[in-house]
């Protein structure tokens, strides 16, 4: 199991996202999607008001990030649904997938902040906790919409088939464009390189020894 509650997060609100639940799918592949709030960044004011809107609103995702200043948010557990996401159709997109990790980064769809975003340890630890459950550094969906007009592969089959990670404007039955033309590679490139699985290393096979050779003796 993945991590669950990122150390190095601030906790937001009570630590319980309310009607949030269980996964519907948990034997399909782990995913991420990445927001923008369309706000403003960069002081404590900011942060904290972002927080209590997207509670009152009962929007929470499950991280707040600011790329400003790196500050890392926790509204609930990643082993949880979160509640950014409309469903298409039957389909409850937040529910999908052994877990659907959502983060919603302080900035604005029309200014990729990956053009002047200052990551540090706290984004790496994000990144981290992404990895451990298992999503993979890929972008099944393809391209992110790069205006609000601009139409972004939002396919269901891919969603409900594919871990990695997701803009936004990739979530079917959603018609939100954020986060906008971020640099997907700089952004999990900021988070180090993944962790390559331990290979156990396999103990030398013993030498095989002659057995000694006895004299009878008193014969």
């Amino acid at each position: 199991m993945g991590e669950i509650w990122i150390p190095e997060a601030t906790r937001l609100g009570d630590g319980n996202i309310a009607g949030s639940g269980a996964m519907d799918t948990p034997n399909n592949p782990p995913r991420a999607v990445w927001h923008t709030t369309e706000g403003s960044a960069g002081t404590e004011s900011a942060f904290q008001g972002t927080a209590d809107y997207l509670m009152s609103e009962n929007y929470e995702p499950h991280i707040l990030y600011d790329p400003r200043t790196d500050r890392l948010g926790q509204f609930g557990p990643l082993n949880k649904s979160a509640k950014a996401l409309v469903n298409a159709g039957s389909v409850r997109t937040n529910r999908t997938g052994l877990v659907c990790i959502q983060i919603e980064v302080m900035a604005k769809a029309g200014t990729a902040f990956t053009s002047y975003w200052k990551p540090g340890p706290n984004f790496r630890a994000l990144l981290r906790a992404i990895r451990s459950w298992g999503i993979p550094d890929d972008w099944p969906a393809g391209r992110l919409a790069q205006s609000y007009s601009d139409d972004s592969p939002r396919s269901l089959a891919v969603w409900l088939s594919r871990g990695g990670h997701y803009g936004h404007s990739n979530i079917p039955g959603n018609d939100h464009w954020d986060p906008g033309a971020i640099d997907r590679v700089a952004l999990l490139a900021a988070g180090g390189a993944p962790t390559p699985p331990v290979t156990p290393t396999p103990s030398p096979a013993p030498r095989y020894r002659r057995p000694r050779a006895y004299r009878a003796i008193g014969v």
